[in-house]
């Protein structure tokens, strides 16, 4: 324990002397196969010993309230160890998501190979209730819950590195968002406008969907948070709008999802609530 602190506390002076340059920027992805969730870092620049010495770090992951619980999270690189240590639900700057975020468990003594432009997978992990739709890395800059905030909590991306002078994230890979029920190609912007009502839904829901290509055949299904399919319909997309309405009255309390696939598209539309 004395020699993690000697570290910690020479890691703490040299960044304190060192110009802060961002140079790491943060990736999710999502693995349809195997159903995991994997968080990376892609940095901008090489960092060798003893430059590439690592002190803290955190990233924060955005959820549906409610139906998000992080499971067998599983570190990917020898140097790192990552573990999800904190958890804010609901709060009044983005009532609908609950924020996760993982810790860096060993800072200060880590020092991974960080060459530019090369992905390093930081760990892995999977949601306990299934498949629930979207989820994305927290932006710091835009996300409305990043502090000061109404739970006094921290949270975000940061990760320090010797090298880049201390605090080394520079952004997001994209928009930092994946969705387990969504795979993206040309075809999804053959449906440009869609609907789901009532919501939240007591007898029936209706799917409105307007199809700007020839009629195909495609499959409707509602499926329920744990990402069991409670309804299968095959439909056929005419050109133009189409509207489908499906029973719900059976359906228990809780949120589902309406996802329309094709021969080589998928597609999430929306979900809807299903009240008492």
């Amino acid at each position: 324990m004395k020699t993690l602190n000697i570290i910690l506390i020479f890691v703490a002076i040299i960044f304190a002397t060192n110009t802060i340059e961002a140079q790491v920027k943060f990736k999710l992805s999502y693995d349809t196969e195997d159903e995991l969730y994997t968080v990376s870092i892609i940095p901008n620049e090489t960092f060798e010993s003893p430059d590439n010495i690592t002190g803290t770090g955190q990233v924060t992951i955005r959820v549906p309230s409610n139906y998000f619980e992080p499971a067998n999270v599983t570190n990917l690189h020898d140097q790192m160890v990552w573990h999800a240590n904190s958890r804010t639900d609901s709060p009044i700057e983005a009532a609908d998501f609950d924020y996760v975020s993982f810790g860096l468990m060993n800072p200060g003594v880590s020092n991974p190979d960080y060459k530019a432009g090369e992905e390093i997978q930081l760990f892995s992990f999977e949601n306990a209730y299934g498949c629930t739709g979207g989820i994305e890395i927290v932006d710091n800059y835009k996300d409305p819950f990043m502090a000061p905030n109404s739970k006094s909590v921290n949270i975000g991306n940061s990760l320090t590195i010797f090298g880049a002078g201390g605090e080394a994230w520079a952004g997001l890979v994209g928009d930092g968002k994946v969705n387990c029920m969504t795979t993206s190609t040309t075809d999804l912007a053959e449906i440009t406008e869609f609907s789901v009502f009532p919501n939240p839904v007591s007898d029936f829901v209706n799917v409105e969907v307007y199809w700007e290509q020839e009629s195909t055949d495609a499959t409707l299904k509602i499926v329920d948070a744990s990402g069991k399919t409670l309804k299968r319909d095959y439909i056929e997309l005419k050109n133009g709008a189409n509207t489908f309405r499906y029973e719900a009255s059976n359906f228990s309390s809780g949120v589902y999802w309406i996802e329309i696939e094709g021969n080589d598209w998928k597609l999430n539309l929306d979900r809807f609530f299903k009240g008492n």
